[in-house]
């Protein structure tokens, strides 16, 4: 039986593992793990391995002819309760037999959190609870912020320099980090559902923002662009048929000839409103959330749109790849100009990595 002094923390770390494999494939929906021990083996795993197959628990059961009634299951997120694109995972966790249930953490949606539990200990089946509870909650921050707020969880990635440049004198920015860095970064456009530039690293870059050099879907690309002057013959528009391409306009040119031009080149072209000439963050954020889905963003712009956001407190994660060069008179990402130590912004190490050379911070905002 399944009790709060064993130590469930390994089995639960595997079904972390399994759900890992879901990125990239099953957003909105989170990512999900199971493993079901018996004797202290595991004897079945599975994972949510595409949005609107069959969950972790129940792909987990579908390996196993006969459960053992004594089995424990392991599950990074409190099963559901409710008909969705599949029946209810609780059903078949009743029905198998299973009597011990270890959650990760409860469901985040706050109309069905904690139901499934309750569905669970009303069948007679033992439940623990919020086992490694943060290293699942971290796996579907995104998730998990989205169904809260309605907004995606915002990660931005900045190349640097050690004195905080992104970009030489000129302009130049290709390439600050090193090639280990830039895989690290096409592993997480990987990882989200789409990447959140600005006209002007369009028209200074030419980028893609497409997954190459590792595995890993290529995710939507999302262009701030007020005035519509995203190239009809760059690279974003000629790759819509690689992943979609949604450029963000002034409400006021949604409907002019530039913006035809880009819808007949398959490129999703959506008006906004604006403030003082540039487009609302918060408006941005919300047409990512609800007309596209989008759980996870990533940033990959200049010190424009990185000010924008981070004026309206909206990164609620910094990913600092900080080569070991002196850029000096340089092109600085944060042009914010706080009047006091006191009104600056402060954030905290989540992580640090060295990849090649380079320093890789992980830091979350310290909320007012």
């Amino acid at each position: 039986m399944a009790t709060a002094t064993m130590n469930h923390e390994p089995y639960m770390r595997r079904a972390l593992e399994l759900a890992s494999r879901g990125t990239g494939h099953v957003a909105p929906n989170p990512r999900v793990g199971c493993v079901i021990v018996h004797n202290d083996h595991i004897i079945a795993e599975g994972w949510h391995a595409v949005f609107g197959g069959p969950h972790a628990e129940v792909a987990a059961l579908a390996g196993l002819d006969t459960v053992p009634a004594d089995a424990t299951m392991y599950v990074t997120l409190e099963p559901c309760a409710h008909q969705g694109k599949t029946p209810p995972c609780t059903n078949a966790i009743i029905a198998s037999g299973i009597r011990n249930v270890v959650v990760g953490m409860s469901d985040p949606n706050p109309m069905v959190s904690g139901r499934g539990i309750a569905a669970l200990r009303e069948a007679g089946i033992s439940v623990v609870t919020d086992v490694l509870a943060h290293e699942c909650l971290w796996l579907n921050r995104g998730f998990a912020h989205w169904m809260t707020h309605r907004r995606p969880w915002v990660m931005a990635k900045i190349g640097q320099s050690l004195d905080g440049c992104m970009a030489t004198w000129n302009g130049a920015s290709k390439w600050i980090t090193s090639q280990a860095s830039r895989h690290v970064v096409h592993a997480l456009r990987g990882e989200v559902d789409a990447v959140l530039t600005g006209v002007g690293t369009v028209l200074a870059d030419d980028p893609l923002f497409t997954v190459r050099h590792v595995d890993g879907r290529s995710p939507m690309r999302i262009v701030l662009d007020t005035q519509l002057r995203t190239p009809i013959d760059g690279a974003l528009v000629a790759s819509t048929a690689v992943s979609p391409v949604v450029i963000l306009c002034a409400a006021d040119v949604n409907d002019s000839d530039a913006a035809q031009a880009l819808r007949d080149r398959g490129c999703s072209v959506i008006g906004i409103p604006s403030v003082n000439g540039r487009l609302s963050i918060a408006d941005a954020l919300d047409v990512c959330a609800t007309q596209f889905s989008v759980t996870m963003l990533l940033v990959e712009a200049g010190p424009t749109v990185l000010t924008s956001l981070l004026a309206n407190n909206a990164i609620h994660e910094l990913r600092l790849h900080t080569a070991p060069i002196l850029l000096g008179d340089g092109l600085r990402w944060n042009m914010l100009r706080p009047d006091h130590p006191s009104t600056a912004s402060t954030w905290v190490v989540h992580s640090l990595d060295y990849v090649d050379g380079d320093v890789h911070t992980t830091l979350l905002p310290v909320m007012p």
